[in-house]
């Protein structure tokens, strides 16, 4: 619906209303998606069939770019951002079409006290007869666990389960220090930047920007093959310290007046260091935080953190950069990502080869002994590599 508003818009109020219903239609699957499939995948296959998400979106991404270069291209009319902003529709066509096959996480059903329907869908997803029952025991687990908390009327629990607890700061944490590096500002002025690094030819910009595209969506690629095996906080790790060391040395390229050819490769690093961790495993590592009972609420103070910094970041760059120049707006997000990469080694724990199960009862655990005076950061942030 949005794209139909936004390609048949005759002014730009209905250019608005178009972009912010779709807007909403993203959001909604920022929330929705990675709570999904982190509660219907297996722990040994959680963070790579998570990350599909990620690269379906950067798949889009980098179709924008090509689409936006022949469209320019080939039909450079007046109708042609009508023709861009039209094809933007198909996929969601499709996505919307499949949607009917799509089943309901037996984790939610479990809240929703349907223990049959539940057990129907582990099946189906798989997952034999005793595995299917061990599984809906520590589901049970899990939710009578939080039950009787919240039942406790002005214990601590209750407290616990009423307020922000580590689980949802942790989530926006992550919402948060995912976006405030400033990659949006260099997906969304990349061909600004090479313009001003002294690249004229706005064809060869469009091309600079399918280049970022391509660095965007290939070391993510490979990190969903390793993140598994190597586990998130590797990964995150080492993501946030190449995406700092890359911005810095942006910020300097402009200060020396590096050729465009060394901001195009620039560029594409901050890409790709971000593609390897801090991009794909944001939204799996804070569904994977959070209890059963706190996760949609948890995953949409994700969201709201991470979409609201990313306005914020691509609001505000060019004024900035106007008032910092270019070398200053990336020095500046090159000290965000440097407090990032201290975000990332002190607070996000590691929760590989785990069931979500196993996880929340860690966590509660863990909470268990801070009460008692005996618990520690390394017990609340859960096993460390």
């Amino acid at each position: 619906v949005g794209t139909i508003f936004m390609a048949a818009a005759t002014n730009y109020v209905l250019l608005l209303i178009g972009r912010m219903v779709a807007g909403l239609g993203v959001g909604v699957a920022f929330i929705a998606a990675p709570v999904f499939i982190s509660e219907v995948s297996p722990p040994s296959m959680r963070g790579e069939l998570n990350t599909t998400f990620d690269v379906a979106i950067n798949v889009g991404i980098l179709l924008g770019y090509i689409v936006s270069y022949l469209v320019q291209v080939i039909i450079p009319t007046e109708w042609n951002w009508r023709l861009m902003l039209g094809l933007g529709g198909l996929f969601p066509l499709v996505v919307l079409c499949l949607l009917s096959g799509l089943p309901e996480s037996p984790r939610w059903l479990m809240l929703d006290d349907q223990k049959p329907a539940a057990r129907a869908v582990l099946h189906r997803l798989g997952s034999t007869e005793m595995e299917s029952e061990e599984a809906i025991e520590a589901m049970e687990k899990e939710i009578g666990v939080h039950r009787r908390a919240a039942s406790s009327a002005g214990s601590k629990s209750t407290k616990k389960c009423c307020n922000c607890g580590k689980g949802q700061r942790l989530a926006v944490g992550l919402g948060f220090w995912q976006q405030i590096s400033g990659t949006e500002a260099v997906l969304y002025y990349s061909a600004d930047f090479l313009a001003r690094a002294g690249l004229q030819s706005p064809e060869l910009r469009l091309l600079g920007n399918v280049a970022v595209g391509c660095s965007k969506l290939i070391p993510e690629l490979i990190a969903m093959r390793l993140v598994d095996g190597v586990g998130r906080r590797p990964l995150l790790m080492t993501s946030s310290f190449l995406l700092t060391v890359t911005t810095f040395l942006m910020g300097v390229a402009f200060v020396q007046g590096w050729s465009p050819v060394v901001v195009i490769v620039l560029l594409c690093l901050i890409m790709a260091s971000f593609s390897v961790g801090v991009g794909p495993f944001t939204f799996l590592c804070a569904s994977e935080n959070l209890a059963l009972s706190e996760r949609a609420w948890g995953m949409t103070m994700c969201a709201a953190a991470n979409r609201c910094t990313s306005g914020l970041v691509a609001l505000t760059a060019v004024s900035i950069s106007e008032w910092l120049t270019d070398a200053g707006l990336f020095f500046l997000y090159g000290s965000a990502g440097l407090a990032a990469l201290v975000f990332y080694c002190r607070v996000v724990p590691e929760t590989s080869g785990a069931t979500l199960e196993e996880l929340a009862a860690a966590r509660a655990q863990a909470a268990g002994n801070d009460d008692d005076g005996r618990g520690n950061e390394g017990d609340l942030l859960g096993p460390q590599p």
